[in-house]
């Protein structure tokens, strides 16, 4: 996020998200009550509202009702302004899906849709773009979930070889001229888990997520800010030599060999992360895996160092969430005030 001290252009853009920010938080609201919620002068606020409201950006409600004096004008965020589109594909039973969300800005699922393909390279994922921008002219940002890691503009490490050496964000960036963003699919979730649970910034948030057919993969969330590492590495877990094989179709299908496993990454994990939490999710796991691996930590590790296991019901609602979440913020401003 850029820092400045502050000229008239720039607070003007500050004071600007400032209500949005306010009208999007408390769904309609009155010129005073977003004063109060901002700090802003009601005739700041007025003189924004007025600009939100000739750009379409904004609109205004009801009255809101009188306690005896004037009722005031109530105003209401258009959050359908502007959409975002999120693309992630997932693999069921061999069969490679793409799967396109539209949202509005505050979160809202607006269409959905699944388009099986042979592959997922440039071309499957431009022919679902072009379609939905021709259906959805407002869609502002594009965001895509994929597993793997970008280093240096670049996907270096992919489950799809036909990602490999490609610029997403730079390719897309230029090709649709809007902001696009690119996240592997455990960073995503694990925001998107902590945000749902409303997890305390100041948790230390690590979610282990044990994909069908590939190894398994770790999201970071430190102090509120997904950790990536210094080259984007962060999470390749299954590098640990804890000498498992992640993909043998046995260990999914014990009990024994999956809670001893996934115990002994736990450890490994909480031995250098020393996490508040530890968020698990796999289709072969239960809540009796959960609590089995927790009794197996809480043995080798000294009580200061256990982690709390959790089990996530939905890597699907965390991963979307997380995408969301991120691509939104690209159409949020990147400055703030600072002091000189």
């Amino acid at each position: 996020m850029k820092s400045i001290s502050g000229n008239s252009i720039v607070i003007k853009e500050v004071n600007i998200n400032l209500v949005r920010k306010a009208l999007k938080e408390k769904g309609q609201a009155t010129k005073q009550q977003i004063a109060d919620a901002t700090g802003l002068s009601t005739v700041t606020v007025g003189t924004i509202l007025q600009l939100l409201l000739k750009q379409n950006e904004a609109f205004e409600v009801e009255l809101s009702s009188s306690k005896g004096g004037r009722p005031a004008q109530q105003f209401k965020y258009n959050a359908d302004y502007a959409f975002v589109l999120i693309l992630y594909p997932y693999e069921t039973d061999g069969v490679i899906t793409i799967r396109s969300t539209v949202v509005n800005l505050i979160g809202e699922r607006i269409y959905e849709m699944d388009v099986k393909v042979e592959n997922v390279d440039l071309k499957s994922l431009e022919k679902i773009i072009d379609e939905l921008l021709v259906s959805y002219p407002v869609i502002q940002a594009i965001g895509f979930g994929l597993p793997g890691m970008e280093y240096d503009g670049k996907m270096v490490v992919s489950d799809y070889k036909e990602l490999l050496g490609v610029s997403i964000i730079e390719h897309f960036s230029a090709r649709y001229q809007k902001p696009v963003i690119m996240e592997n699919d455990v960073n995503a979730a694990v925001i998107g888990f902590s945000k749902r649970k409303r997890i305390d910034d100041e948790c230390t948030v690590v979610y282990l997520y044990f994909p069908e057919s590939y190894p398994p993969g770790a999201g970071i969330f430190i102090n509120g800010k997904l950790y990536k590492g210094r080259r984007n590495f962060a999470g390749e877990i299954a590098n640990i030599p804890l000498g498992i094989s992640w993909v043998d179709a046995q260990l999914h299908a014990s009990f024994d060999l999956a809670c001893e496993a996934i115990a002994k990454l736990a450890v490994a994990i909480s031995s250098v992360l020393n996490p508040d939490m530890l968020v698990l999710y796999g289709n072969f796991l239960s809540k009796s895996h959960i609590d089995n691996i927790a009794q197996k930590c809480a043995t080798e590790l000294p009580q200061c160092a256990v982690p709390e296991i959790l089990f996530s019901e939905s890597f699907e609602d965390d991963y979307l969430n997380g995408m969301i979440i991120q691509t939104l913020e690209t159409l949020e401003s990147s400055i703030i005030l600072a002091r000189n």
